[in-house]
């Protein structure tokens, strides 16, 4: 029993990675065959391809469902008897995975377009610029995907007051500018990419660090549930 106990955090984890996956599989399926086709068949248009574009407009679905998944089902779980901590790491095997499985997607997307634009056009990029493309998203999908939850727990914690939805807004902003600088700013030599790597990191970090700090004693009032 000790020994089940001790993984249910990490089973958890894995069904909420697994449930989510489900609850996109339309827009995932959708955005995996559809894309590479189109940015061939607009190779004219958009010169550099239509999956970098997709790809970033996906991270906005990984923070928004990390979050959701967080504030509709954390009440439930406690109330099932799961502990805050245990909580916490299922979250963390969640955003590892999530992170994992969408920088497969994202790079297997770059070199599927890479192969349909060289049929019918010049690719923009090199194909190992283009993997290194999808490679990247390894650091840049955790930071949405922590930020979502973090927003989540957030919002468990101060949700209902005025400032929270204020401050919300406007940190959001501030952040997302911030990280699509981050997306877009990993090209360059070595030292570059190591500094890229270091602030992605350190960014991590701290989200991660902030959405364990709020689940720690969140209170959960009974008409959340």
């Amino acid at each position: 029993m000790s020994t089940a106990l001790a993984k249910r955090r990490y089973r958890l984890g894995t069904g909420l990675f697994l449930g989510s996956a489900r609850w996109l599989r339309w827009i995932l399926i959708a955005w995996i065959v559809l894309t590479p086709v189109l940015s061939a068949v607009f190779a004219d248009v958009v010169e550099i391809g239509l999956w970098a574009i997709t790809a970033t407009v996906f991270q906005w679905f990984v923070a928004c469902t990390a979050g959701i998944m967080l504030y509709q089902g954390l009440p439930g779980m406690l109330a099932n008897g799961v502990t805050r901590r245990e909580v916490t790491t299922a979250y963390l095997v969640f955003g590892a995975l999530a992170s994992a499985g969408t920088a497969a997607v994202v790079t297997a997307g770059f070199a599927a377009e890479h192969a349909l634009l060289s049929a019918v056009a010049q690719p923009a990029g090199s194909w190992s610029a283009d993997l290194a493309a999808g490679a990247r998203y390894l650091l840049i999908t955790p930071i949405y995907f922590f930020t979502g939850a973090l927003i989540g727990a957030a919002a468990l914690r101060f949700g209902g007051s005025h400032w929270f939805s204020a401050l919300v807004l406007v940190a959001a902003a501030g952040h997302y500018a911030g990280v699509l600088a981050l997306e877009y700013g990993f090209s360059g030599g070595p030292g570059t990419v190591a500094a890229w790597a270091a602030i992605g990191l350190a960014v991590i970090a701290i989200l991660v660090a902030g959405t364990a700090a709020a689940l720690r004693d969140i209170p959960v009032r009974a008409n959340r549930a």
